[in-house]
């Protein structure tokens, strides 16, 4: 008589791997740990976008802007300041600087707006030159501290 504690592995002669493979599935592949080369792909484009989009916006607000900065200036007398700026515009460009002479607590004692326009190519010192210096008196009430710029627009 057949014993009936045969197991049953040895009937059909797999190994045991094999048997645990037919009963609960094959080794199934993982998908790798790393970042597919798709998603790579994407957020190289994302990268280069905003890249272009942040100098896109860059030149744009300053493409064709007036911008001024303070060089100097000197106290004259006790009601005469003489200032001393630089201007940057496009070559065709008027604009107008308001020009302010304060005292030792910042508060305002001369006031002149002065009339700012592009010099012509011949007058440049440079092809792409577009800086200009200007040195301005400005009339005070009592003796000033310091002469800055107030702000430059365009008209």
């Amino acid at each position: 008589m057949a014993s009936p504690t045969a197991a049953p592995h040895a009937s059909t002669g797999d190994t045991p791997e094999e048997s645990l493979a037919n009963r609960y599935g094959g080794a199934q592949r993982r998908p790798s740990a790393g970042v597919s080369r798709r998603v790579r792909l994407v957020a190289a484009l994302a990268v280069v976008a905003a890249v272009l989009i942040t100098t896109w916006f860059a030149l744009s607000t300053s493409i064709g802007k007036i911008t001024y900065k303070d060089v100097g200036f000197e106290v004259v007398d006790d009601h005469l300041t003489r200032v001393t700026f630089q201007v940057s515009a496009p070559a065709d460009t008027q604009a107008e600087c308001d020009v302010e002479v304060q005292d030792a607590q910042a508060a305002p004692v001369g006031f002149r707006t002065v009339l700012v326009s592009g010099l012509e190519p011949g007058q440049r010192s440079a092809p792409g030159d577009d800086t200009w210096t200007y040195t301005v008196d400005v009339r005070t009430v009592v003796r000033g501290n310091t002469g800055v710029v107030h702000t430059c627009r365009s008209l």
